[in-house]
């Protein structure tokens, strides 16, 4: 899963088209016969970018314009009550929004008025909260919460060589997978796809060494690079990779991509691999007990992934009994449990 997303500033935002009403929303006719207003529910609200915080599940909001004819001046200044106890009166002349409050191209929205739920089928006045909005913030702010909840697949990755062994001067090369994760969600009755995309890769391992790239490795007949490892006697290492994640989102299904506010980070699972350190030396018989003197060796042979010469290949054994079957080995003791790693 996702850790929690940390906010970032976003770049420039897209121009939305008309907002849709939502699920909660009821009509309201004016008392001349004018222009119908939308009343919301909190729940549908909320949704519209309403500023519900600390008010209640049952209140009703409606966007409606300031009217000029609101205001009086008097010697305190300009004075107006922000309060209606009966339906809000319609404008004669509307307040207009600030200039440039919104991108090119964009009407600003309505400031939301409110009439908390009093209990019994009573509300109390209508009251403005809050000013105008634009609605690629409305967006913005939809688009982060549900970034921010996105489940992520952790990344897979292959180990070359598979079967999990390694030389230590050879190493093994990590390659991760790079597929984005997609999801669909409709935001303020706009189908939006949000796309996570890897950025950087941390690997860890037990052998204390940390790295971080930005590249998920290539294969080794694409020119990739495998992770060495000194030479140190035999032993299993784990590794561990966590990815970085940017979010995305679109529009207009897929055709652009805009920032999406924050990180994101996965945790994939971990791998072991069982590292040998060969010594070079001479040898009178080859791996087939095959020797100089035309005789046939006698017993198991020693191999690179059997130094020992037992018959197992140390690798096969269980991560959880590699530290018995050593401790045995230099003890002079044969191991003879008989479980072993599926390298299927």
């Amino acid at each position: 899963m996702p850790s929690r997303h940390s906010a970032v500033a976003a770049g420039a935002l897209l121009l939305l088209p008309a907002l849709l009403p939502m699920v909660g929303a009821d009509m309201k006719d004016t008392d001349d016969g004018g222009a119908q207003m939308e009343v919301y529910d909190s729940a549908a609200a909320v949704q519209q970018g309403a500023p519900t915080s600390g008010g209640g599940s049952g209140d009703r909001w409606m966007r409606h314009p300031m009217c000029r004819e609101w205001i009086t001046v008097e010697f305190t200044g300009q004075m107006f009550t922000g309060s209606w106890n009966e339906d809000i009166p319609d404008c004669v002349t509307q307040v207009p929004p600030p200039p440039d409050l919104c991108p090119a191209g964009e009407v600003a929205l309505e400031p939301w008025w409110r009439s908390r739920d009093l209990g019994g089928g009573v509300y109390g006045p209508w009251r403005q909260i809050g000013g105008f909005q634009c609605g690629s913030d409305i967006l913005l702010a939809q688009v982060e919460q549900a970034w921010a909840s996105m489940p992520i697949a952790p990344n897979t990755y292959e180990v070359q060589p598979e079967g999990g062994y390694a030389v230590a001067e050879l190493g093994v090369n990590l390659i991760v997978d790079t597929n984005p994760r997609t999801m669909d969600v409709t935001l303020l009755g706009t189908p939006v796809i949000i796309r996570a995309v890897a950025t950087q890769y941390t690997w860890t391992n037990t052998d204390g060494t940390v790295w971080t790239s930005t590249s998920p490795g290539r294969p080794y007949d694409q020119g990739g690079e495998p992770f060495t490892f000194p030479r140190v006697p035999e032993h299993r290492t784990t590794f561990t990779l966590t990815t970085t994640w940017r979010g995305e989102f679109s529009t207009n299904g897929g055709a652009t991509w805009r920032e999406a506010p924050g990180t994101a980070t996965t945790t994939s699972n971990s791998t072991t691999v069982h590292v040998y350190n060969p010594h070079a030396h001479r040898v009178d018989c080859d791996l087939n007990g095959n020797c100089i003197n035309g005789t046939q060796g006698g017993g198991n042979q020693k191999t690179v992934y059997d130094p020992d010469g037992d018959g197992i290949l140390n690798y096969l054994i269980p991560d959880n009994k590699i530290d018995d079957y050593l401790a045995a080995r230099d003890e002079g003791r044969y191991w003879t449990d008989p479980e072993r790693k599926n390298t299927d």
